[in-house]
């Protein structure tokens, strides 16, 4: 089979990648720390580094701070190095103790047979940064964690991250006939595949080198990502189009870790993690909400195009998704988490809208 330069970039990013991930897994003391030293807990996450996702890496740097550095997390970068299945590979080397600690988006839980994050994937229910964190200061977040039993890690926290826009080469999507027919990129989730398939598009498990890749061979004609990613990752010249007013779910990065591996630690270590959990969940959504404000001016900035859909476009997507909430009622938790989240909207402002400069926005 010939090989593109596209193909052959890709190629040589992996292998270098692969060459990086797997040295990181293998070093260092599977205790976690020499004799007299610091206490090193080894933490699996997919991006190339936490600085992809700011409240990770917040957490990171709280844990150092509050044990005055006699606790610190190592972080193995690539973790499964892109495949799809990559966040579940990362739930089970935490249970099976390869590593101490990992992270996740919530959304891939549904494949592990964890429904209790489903709510969170509830497309275009959780739409704005006051509800997100409103969700975080709920009960919700203890009860979902109490889930990851059944997959044998423990659930430190659930962090708010970015809100998760669509993002398209050709056109914007801004209604279900705008995303009919196309191949649209996505992590490996079952509500939010399911979601993508209502709207008439077909999911394609790609993030990573990957992504750029079948944007660059026309293989994907569009993803959902967030702002901040969608900068840092350059890939605002091969999609230009952002629906400006369509949030389809947040992320939401969930902490967890290896059961074990905490009973053998001191209660003091024990509390510091715990406490760097609990600040990183208080603090996740206003540091995703800046992230977003300045990655929109830096979009703007590299000429992306802010679209918005009109009501009728917005009635549309919702009546295009009810079969998709008919299936996430069929768990009782899930109908349950969905309604508190519904109650939750009607009594939170969703603040002001996108700040879209002059010039980037434009309107239908």
């Amino acid at each position: 089979m010939k090989l593109t330069k596209a193909g052959a970039l890709l190629a040589l990013t992996l292998i270098v990648t692969v060459a990086t991930g797997c040295s990181a897994s293998v070093s260092g003391d599977k205790a976690g720390a020499r004799a007299g030293g610091p206490l090193v807990l080894r933490m699996a996450s997919i991006p190339y580094s936490p600085i992809d996702a700011p409240p990770v890496a917040y957490f990171i740097r709280r844990v150092r701070v509050l044990s005055g550095g006699s606790v610190q997390i190592k972080v193995i970068n690539h973790w499964s190095q892109y495949a799809p299945d990559a966040e579940a590979q990362v739930v089970r080397t935490v249970a099976n103790g390869t590593v101490d600690l990992g992270w996740a988006g919530s959304r891939v839980f549904d494949t592990m047979r964890v429904p209790a994050f489903q709510a969170l994937s509830a497309p275009m229910l959780i739409d704005s940064y006051p509800l997100e964190s409103g969700v975080l200061r709920s009960a919700l977040p203890a009860r979902m964690l109490a889930g990851l039993r059944t997959v044998h890690v423990t659930g430190l926290a659930i962090l708010g991250d970015a809100l998760r826009r669509p993002f398209a080469v050709r056109r914007p999507l801004l209604a279900p006939a705008d995303w009919r027919g196309l191949f649209i990129g996505t992590y490996r989730s079952g509500v939010q595949e399911q979601a993508m398939r209502a709207l008439g598009a077909t999911p394609v498990v790609v993030f990573g080198p990957y992504r750029t890749h079948d944007l660059a061979t026309g293989q994907i004609q569009g993803f959902e990502l967030d702002m901040q990613r969608y900068v840092h990752l350059g890939l605002v010249a091969s999609a230009r189009y952002v629906t400006a007013n369509v949030t389809l779910w947040p992320q939401f990065d969930v902490l967890f870790a290896n059961p074990a591996r905490l009973a053998s630690i001191t209660a003091q270590q024990l509390a510091w993690i715990r406490q760097a959990a609990q600040e990183a969940a208080a603090n996740s959504v206003s540091l995703a909400a800046s992230q977003d404000r300045s990655s929109i001016r830096q979009a703007c900035a590299m000429r992306a195009r802010f679209e918005t859909a009109t009501p009728a476009d917005l009635t549309a997507m919702h009546r295009s998704l009810i079969a998709v909430y008919h299936n996430l009622e069929n768990d009782p938790q899930t109908s349950a988490f969905i309604r508190q989240i519904q109650q939750l909207k009607k009594a939170t402002s969703p603040g002001p809208a996108l700040a879209i400069p002059a010039g980037c926005a434009v309107m239908h």
